[in-house]
């Protein structure tokens, strides 16, 4: 199991290296860190982070919905567009689950994609 580990890690060591060595020739560097923007990489540090959070917050909103059989529900968030899909047993489910996302804060619209399936 170890072993199994050690190789995984020197893999992933060796590709960083490799990524790393192709790009610095480029002049491809992130820009650097400042007091006013720690993340470089995004407008703001909100930015950054926020679509993991829509994503979690929209997950733990719909789990929370008792009406609402969440199970078969995936959720995915970029730049505030939540989209979700899988299935849902009810048309009045499928809305519900939008409902909730768009109640979240920091999401700008909801792509609904959950098809409706009788369990």
């Amino acid at each position: 199991m170890r072993s199994t580990h050690s190789v995984a890690f020197a893999t992933g060591a060796a590709f960083l290296a490799l990524t790393a060595g192709f790009y610095a020739p480029l002049g491809l560097t992130a820009p650097p860190a400042t007091v006013t923007n720690p993340n470089p990489t995004h407008e703001n540090v909100s930015e950054g982070i926020s679509d993991t959070t829509i994503t979690t917050k929209v997950k733990a909103s719909l789990l929370d919905q008792k009406d609402l059989s969440s199970v078969h529900i995936h959720v995915r968030t970029r730049e505030g567009v939540v989209r979700l899909t899988g299935t849902v047993p009810t048309t009045t489910e499928r809305h519900m689950a939008t409902d909730v996302a768009k109640r979240v804060s920091g999401v700008t619209s909801v792509e609904n994609h959950l098809g409706i399936h009788k369990s």
